[in-house]
């Protein structure tokens, strides 16, 4: 922990970008993304240190982002001892401490909770898709966060530098993000593809442990354990994988009970960009609430 707050402080705005690789697929996995940050190119490691960190090369082009050396120097944070031992064991020393300090991180802080957090990620993917199918690029960025600034040939975000991002066929990644809270992130490492990072939707229930109302009982011996499992996982609408990913059964398992809770009127489906998203009718709030009437 002591490594990843030098790393991510609370009183700076930068955190290299080395810490967040690029995505190579719409799921990554814990392991691809240590070996990622242990890997991270050396020519980019050092960029990145020498932006971030006090004590390192001043590049011309960064300076003049600010405005001047001095501006830029007054912005650079003067690396904590941790990290002023690691640098000066070698950059790639570093990015092999870090890497296997999120990978601890992870087993212990993320992974028994990640089925819900790449629930609420997927539920977040599939919103963005079906805004962008009904209302264009326009409505998806301009509701990522209210600095956004889209004109329809520029996107705009505040920054205490000025950089220009113009590059062959760069477009444009969204990654929604259940771990952050405040503005857009963005990171444009040539030749990748620019990245900006958000907080996804749905991420409120995350701070709640699961919990099972006091009906749910009755309504298990009613309809059986399955079923009332995909009930639940339906307050937000899921496809059938992200049930199959929640629940832990097949896909296959999940569509059966899925087409008996639709047919009873307890779930309903509606086809999207990404497949049939399904979510609990007023019917089955009722029921798995125990607020059927009389």
């Amino acid at each position: 922990m002591d490594l990843l707050h030098a790393l991510v402080p609370l009183d700076h705005p930068y955190v290299p970008d080395f810490l967040t690789p690029h995505p190579q697929q719409s799921r990554e996995t814990r392991d691809r993304m240590v070996e990622a940050i242990a890997a991270t190119a050396a020519d980019e490691l050092a960029l990145q240190l020498d932006f971030a960190f006090d004590g390192r090369p001043v590049h011309e082009e960064f300076a003049a982002s600010f405005g001047g050396e001095a501006a830029y120097r007054r912005w650079r944070r003067r690396p904590p001892p941790l990290l002023r031992g690691l640098l000066d064991a070698g950059d790639a020393v570093l990015a092999e401490e870090a890497a296997a300090a999120f990978g601890r991180f992870f087993d212990a802080a993320i992974a028994e909770d990640w089925p819900r957090v790449s629930a609420v990620l997927d539920a977040d993917v599939a919103y963005r898709a079906e805004v962008m199918a009904a209302h264009g690029i326009a409505a998806v960025l301009t509701d990522l966060g209210p600095e956004i600034c889209w004109d329809g040939l520029d996107l705009t975000l505040p920054r205490p530098y000025d950089v220009l991002v113009d590059w062959a066929d760069d477009g444009v990644l969204l990654v929604p993000c259940t771990a952050h809270t405040g503005p857009v992130l963005f990171v444009a490492e040539r030749p990748r593809t620019p990245v900006l990072t958000y907080a996804a939707r749905g991420t409120a229930a995350l701070g709640v442990p699961p919990s099972r109302s006091c009906h749910e009982a009755p309504v298990g011996e009613l309809i059986g354990p399955t079923r009332l499992s995909i009930l639940r996982h339906l307050a937000e609408p899921r496809t059938t994988t992200a049930l199959s990913r929640l629940d832990g059964h097949s896909t296959a398992t999940i569509s059966y009970h899925l087409g008996v809770l639709s047919r009873a009127g307890l779930v309903t489906g509606r086809r999207g960009s990404r497949g049939v998203l399904y979510r609990r009718t007023a019917l089955g709030d009722a029921l798995l609430h125990g607020e059927l009437p009389a």
